[in-house]
Formats: C-alpha cells, sequence, structure tokens
C-alpha cells in the first residue's frame, strides 16, 4: 500500500478509509515523543479516552506567551495531529483579553501506554516509580518548559531555585514525585505549600545539575523560565 500523506486526509470526516487506513500506518510513539510525553503529562498535558480506553488522545493547551512552546510540541506530534493550533479568546473579569492555544492529536492505541501511567480511576494521577523507571533529561526538560519556572522573578534576584507546580497532584502524589526526582538526578529538592497545595522546589545550589541534563531540549524561547 502507499504511503497516505498527512495532507491528503486534511479535512476529511473520522470514519473516511482514508483517514482510517492513515491512522493505521501508524504504530508506535517515537523515543523523542515518548520521553518528552512524560514531562508533558507532569506539566500540563491531558489524555482522554472516547471509546472507553479502546485508544487515547493527547490534549495541549497554553497561553499566547508560549504559543512558541505549543508550535514546538505542535512539530514534535505532527503525524498524530490532523489539525492546526486552534486559538481561544475569553474575556477577564478586569476585562483583558485572554488567549490560549491549543490541539490534539488523534486517538490511538499508541497512547494507551501512556494512560496506563497517568490514568488511575479515570483520573490524572501519579504512580510510584513513574519518575524512576520513565522520566528522562528530555522529560524533565518538557516538565520545566510546561509547567515549571523560576522561583524569584525579580531582576535582581540571586537566587537560582526552580519551582514545579505540581498543585493539581495530591500531597503523597508530590511527596514521591519529589523523592524520586532527588534520586534518580541526585537534585536537591524540597516541597512548600502554595495556596494549599504543594508544589516542588530544586534548590539553587543543584541549578547547574539541571542546566547541565535539560539544556539540549530546552528551546530559546522558553528560557525566560530559567535562572
Amino acid at each position: 500500500m502507499n504511503k497516505i500523506n498527512k495532507h491528503q486526509i486534511i479535512g476529511l470526516g473520522p470514519n473516511s478509509k482514508l483517514v482510517r487506513d492513515y491512522k493505521n500506518s501508524l504504530t508506535c510513539l517515537s523515543q523523542e515523543q515518548w520521553e518528552a510525553s512524560i514531562g508533558l503529562m507532569l506539566g500540563d498535558a491531558s489524555i482522554q479516552t472516547q471509546n472507553k480506553g479502546k485508544s487515547f488522545r493527547l490534549k495541549f493547551e497554553w497561553g499566547n506567551k508560549n504559543k512558541p512552546y505549543l508550535d514546538h510540541v505542535y512539530n514534535l506530534f505532527n503525524e498524530w495531529v490532523l489539525s492546526n493550533p486552534h486559538k481561544k479568546s475569553r474575556v477577564s473579569p478586569n476585562g483583558n483579553i485572554i488567549i490560549n492555544w491549543g490541539f490534539q492529536t488523534i486517538s490511538h492505541e499508541a497512547f494507551n501506554s501512556l494512560a496506563d501511567l497517568f490514568i488511575k480511576y479515570n483520573k490524572k494521577s501519579i504512580s510510584n516509580s513513574l519518575i524512576q523507571n520513565n522520566l528522562t533529561n528530555r522529560g524533565l526538560a518538557f516538565w520545566i518548559m510546561d509547567d515549571g519556572g523560576k522561583l524569584d522573578y525579580n531582576k535582581n534576584s540571586i537566587n537560582k531555585s526552580i519551582v514545579l507546580n505540581t498543585q493539581s497532584f495530591t500531597e503523597e502524589e508530590v511527596i514521591n514525585m519529589s523523592k524520586e526526582l532527588s534520586e534518580k538526578f541526585n537534585l536537591g529538592v524540597e516541597i512548600r505549600n502554595n495556596k494549599g497545595k504543594k508544589v516542588i522546589i530544586i534548590n539553587s545550589a543543584s541549578y547547574p545539575i539541571v542546566r547541565e541534563l535539560i539544556n539540549p531540549f530546552i528551546i530559546p524561547e522558553m528560557m525566560y523560565k530559567l535562572p
């Protein structure tokens, strides 16, 4: 069978034979996609099923400031995405226009292994040893680009700590994540409260280690998140 080009099926319905054949031609995530997806799921990405767990899709959304990062992730998962990123606008309570960008992959069995790691009782969760067994240097970079940043954004600050915004996870999950993160990458890590939720802090002394680990994978537009 001739290889189907993605551009041949743009705009076709999901039940089109050509679309089905294209999906069937895809087998599994590349190593780069898999490693990045671990960091993305530790961040803000979500994974969803529309057929009771037979297959899953990834869904992404970021603010306008991080549009270059969205484009980077979009290009990384290009063959799994059949529509361009979409723009969403809303008006905040104080009258400002808020712009977000998002996209989603197709539903495919290739994402089932990711769901096995991150979905428990139909809810996003972190299993024991997930970080120890699955998070790589690339994944750590995506986690920081996705849902991390400087602890102190004051211009003249000498604090080089990095915060990982883990507020959506349970306290037990955050404790396990911080322990595994510390042990796997030899980092100084602590947990702090943020508006009643737990976040992970990688301390200043460990910043040189972090930079060496993630430097090959951080895109220039996201360097603002690093001390």
